[in-house]
């Protein structure tokens, strides 16, 4: 019984202990400071005309962190002058990640505050068509990484990626 007992308090222990390294792992709001400021990139995608051709844009990113949420503003030269501005936001809610849509947290390997990756899952349409989507952040204090893989649900075939955003101080 006290052998019994023992055990029981063993288990305990390492899974309190296991839950306190997970749970110190995970992605809090203060990850995302390190998006704080203005980043000059590049957008990568894929022409929703044809999905074969890739297109370059230059972009710049100036981003503002509030404590509990990030707020991006994107400028897209369209070239000839022309200037595109979106924005976006990124927001955690325990597994799930707002940004530029819901995403399910699927996969975080944390390094400290400014450097960590993230893999994240959606469903949704993209071209018209019901797709499954993955989504890679890879983040550290000089470079922010950011890749839309997309499959469509009616067809066998593999992920290919839509769009990838690269940016840099």
């Amino acid at each position: 019984m006290y052998e019994q007992k023992n055990i029981k308090m063993k288990s305990t222990s390492i899974l309190l202990l296991l839950s306190f390294l997970v749970g110190s792992e995970s992605l809090t709001p203060q990850h995302l400071q390190v998006f704080q400021g203005e980043w000059q990139g590049t957008l990568t995608y894929l022409n929703y005309q044809d999905d074969e051709t890739l297109v370059d844009l230059p972009v710049r990113m100036v981003a503002t962190y509030n404590d509990e949420a990030l707020s991006f503003e994107y400028f897209y030269d369209e070239g000839s002058g022309r200037t595109e501005k979106r924005t976006g936001s990124f927001k955690l809610k325990g597994k799930k990640v707002q940004y530029n849509g819901s995403w399910q947290l699927d996969e975080a390997d944390i390094t400290d505050l400014n450097t960590w990756k993230l893999a994240l899952s959606s469903k949704g349409k993209d071209n018209n068509q019901k797709a499954s989507f993955q989504l890679k952040v890879d983040v550290s204090p000089s470079q922010i990484v950011t890749t839309k893989w997309v499959k469509y649900e009616e067809e066998d075939g593999d992920y290919f990626m839509r769009n990838r955003h690269v940016f840099e101080r």
